[in-house]
């Protein structure tokens, strides 16, 4: 499909001269890591600088440790021996190590280093080279595993999982049923909360002041109200964090009778950072995750904000000062609450401006999220939220952890992107890791470069498991070096790519500016593209470029950046910039691939036993008598042409009285098998972070949001797809 990078245009296709085949650096009967875990930008990478910079293929690795994948990850436990590592490097044993002396030594693969095998691990070889024991050993077959820490790996006992909550009140909360959602979506989440009968729960409200309550002792629900902003205190040690298990009774009568409690406040202003380091307080002997709804910008007290929007400043030079924190407090807190193992994520309601770039400094530095809902509408927007919410309290989820990557010699570590704190120079600390968490490592040649034949990475998370265990997730790439541009160039990783400049054109804009992050974009990837179009054309003569299957996306991903809210040139206001970029710095691989290359699917002919095949990005496609689902990761937008059929759309659906349509639901009533199909479509690929759904009209003056989303096609200062590969080819 499109997906693919069947560009159509004539630019996907064969290419490629036959220059003989990459040589493969893995063993036949290994299993390599799921690239939706861990992926290089390429499968075979520069050896030295020259090469690279001949090739001009970004060089990085993009790692979502604990993403959902189709097979279990194998748990090794080392027991007597101890965990089994490089004594230089300290690099975890591997499928790539090399085997000598009969077994007695082994070499490390990222820094060479002879290693003698524990008594307790040796095992003899076979006639092939191998371990005889390979079959008993998952670590020397599989490129992920998990290895049971031993007690050496723990500061303290491992600790509980922790949910708690810090609650707006305030009147435009209350009155948007931001809060009613909240308490319901959390109720629906506590069945599956993870960490069975040792999982901790507890909350605080706040409006001018800040409430604590105390869930010990059934619904007899004790409210402490903060006599003094500036005075942080407890008003009791115990009750305020309770197993849940134990209090569960307590909890949910909270959860049940907070819309009612606040139900005639008069209240509008908002103690945000007094709430915050009162929830630091409750939450520092243990840690956990800390989720905050916020509906009004924080007006008194610590982390006191103004509204410094200024829209005339939109599309101008310094455009990118409005997506600075306006000050260092809640970057500050983030550090002390990330030192204490909490984490946190963020979500925002407000009608007005919420200073979105500032309050996701909290999650930025310690492993959280930022989800912003402007001006929310709980007819609307509740479902959204409510199953956004259940998702991220329910999702696999580990524990004060760290990770570090390691890199084999000839390579470095140049720079690291996503939501974490940098300690030392490699160290990534995140408090709480989830399945959807992504990081990016922008890799370097050293002056000497690769003088083997292959290069590894190893990535290795430690961490706490819901179940309360610590383990060390590893996964370790090997891949072949080479001076020949055409073996990168076909082991090229299209989505981590895009993943990987995505990170770092986001970095760049707060760090330099918008103009200087697109430069990066369109630099980054059309160098690529001519390098190859280069390299090919001292092979070929033909006249038009074809891109081989590995390469095909990249000139639409190029697009696709420079015409995404994250980066393009006009009509986004800077809460809007920052809660994207907010969004899109932590996110995986196949999230970022469909927000770049966003999908056409048309649905006015559905079979209901197949995906609809997939349109190309442009006008050309739509016409009068489809009906199109556009889908780009975080909504979907369905067009309606004029010449459909009207019995087929009255049965999708409903019209308003403002003569819009709104998709039918489903229930015992529904008789339609149209519709049925319809919603089957949507959701076989709605995600937990799409928020609505819009049906415009062929005509409607909302049709430019669904053209805008046809990345091939110009638009307001950017060239068509067309035009950018007559404009790449013009050396």
């Amino acid at each position: 499909g499109a997906q693919q990078g069947g560009l159509g245009q004539g630019y996907g296709g064969q290419g490629m001269q036959e220059t003989s085949q990459v040589p493969s650096a893995v063993p036949d009967y290994v299993h390599v890591c799921d690239p939706n875990q861990f992926s290089l930008t390429a499968a075979a990478l520069p050896s030295h600088t020259n090469t690279a910079n001949r090739a001009n293929v970004p060089l990085g690795v993009v790692l979502q440790p604990l993403a959902e994948t189709e097979s279990e990850v194998p748990v090794i436990n080392f027991g007597a021996i101890g965990v089994v590592r490089c004594k230089n490097c300290r690099a975890y044993m591997n499928p790539y190590v090399q085997w000598t002396e009969g077994g007695a030594h082994w070499r490390c693969n990222l820094c060479a280093s002879m290693n003698e095998t524990a008594s307790g691990y040796y095992s003899p070889m076979d006639n092939m080279g191998r371990r005889a024991d390979l079959a008993k050993r998952p670590e020397l077959i599989h490129s992920t595993v998990e290895i049971v820490a031993t007690p050496h790996y723990m500061i303290r006992a491992p600790m509980p999982c922790v949910y708690f909550f810090v609650i707006d009140v305030s009147k435009p909360a209350i009155e948007s049923g931001m809060v009613a959602r909240v308490c319901s979506g959390i109720s629906a989440a506590l069945d599956d909360l993870p960490g069975g009968k040792r999982t901790m729960v507890g909350a605080i409200t706040y409006d001018s002041t800040v409430h604590f309550y105390s869930f010990r002792g059934g619904t007899k629900l004790r409210t402490h109200v903060l006599p003094d902003l500036e005075d942080i205190f407890l008003p009791e040690p115990r009750g305020l964090l309770v197993n849940l298990a134990e209090e569960r009774k307590g909890f949910e009568y909270f959860l049940e009778n907070l819309p009612q409690m606040f139900a005639e406040t008069k209240e509008i202003e908002a103690a945000l950072g007094p709430a915050l380091e009162a929830a630091y307080e409750v939450m520092k002997p243990v840690g956990g995750k800390l989720s905050v709804f916020a509906s009004t910008l924080p007006s008194i007290g610590k982390g006191r904000l103004t509204n410094r929007d200024d829209p005339t400043k939109l599309g101008k030079p310094d455009e990118h000062k409005l997506l600075l924190a306006a000050d260092g407090y809640y970057k500050d807190l983030a550090f002390r609450l990330s030192h204490v193992q909490i984490s946190v994520d963020v979500y925002l309601f407000s009608r007005l401006y919420t200073d979105v770039a500032t309050l996701n400094d909290l999650a930025k530095y310690t492993g959280g999220a930022t989800h912003h809902y402007p001006n929310y509408y709980d007819l609307e927007d509740g479902f959204d939220l409510h199953r956004l919410l259940v998702h991220s309290l329910t999702r696999q989820q580990g524990w004060e952890a760290v990770i570090r990557v390691r890199v084999g010699q000839g390579y470095m570590v140049t720079d690291f992107f996503g939501n974490f704190r940098l300690r030392s120079t490699d160290l990534l600390t995140v408090p709480c890791i989830d399945s959807d968490k992504s990081f990016a490592l922008q890799l370097g040649l050293t002056e000497k470069g690769v003088t083997t034949p292959t290069v590894s990475v190893q990535s290795a998370l430690l961490y706490t498991t819901s179940f309360g265990e610590r383990r060390i997730r590893v996964h370790t790439i090997c891949v072949p070096v080479t001076t020949i541009t055409t073996h990168i160039y076909r082991t090229i990783h299209a989505p981590s790519i895009g993943a990987l400049v995505l990170k770092q054109a986001i970095a760049m804009v707060t760090k330099a500016s918008f103009d200087k992050s697109r430069e990066h974009v369109r630099k980054t990837l059309t160098a690529l593209i001519r390098s190859y179009s280069y390299t090919e054309s001292t092979y070929s003569h033909a006249q038009q470029l074809k891109l081989p299957e590995s390469l095909a996306a990249i000139p639409l991903m190029c697009l696709g950046l420079l015409k995404h809210e994250a980066l393009r040139d006009k009509n986004v206001t800077s809460d809007q910039r920052a809660s994207v970029h907010a969004l899109m710095y932590p996110m995986g691989v196949s999230q970022i691939e469909i927000s770049l290359r966003p999908r056409l699917l048309p649905i006015h002919q559905l079979d209901g036993k197949t995906m609809p095949q997939e349109l190309e990005l442009t006008a050309a496609d739509v016409d009068s008598t489809s009906a199109l689902l556009l889908d780009n990761g975080s909504r979907f937008l369905i067009r309606v042409g004029s010449r459909v059929d009207s019995k087929w759309v009255n049965s999708i659906f409903a019209t308003t009285e403002s003569k819009a349509l709104v998709l039918r639901e489903l229930d015992e009533s529904t008789t339609s098998v149209d519709l049925e199909r319809v919603h089957q479509i949507l959701d076989s690929i709605r995600t937990p972070f799409h928020k609505g759904l819009r049906v415009i009209r062929e005509g409607g003056g909302e049709e430019i949001h669904f053209f805008s989303g046809l990345i091939q096609d110009r638009s307001v200062g950017e060239q068509s797809l067309a035009e950018y590969m007559q404009f790449i080819l013009r050396r």
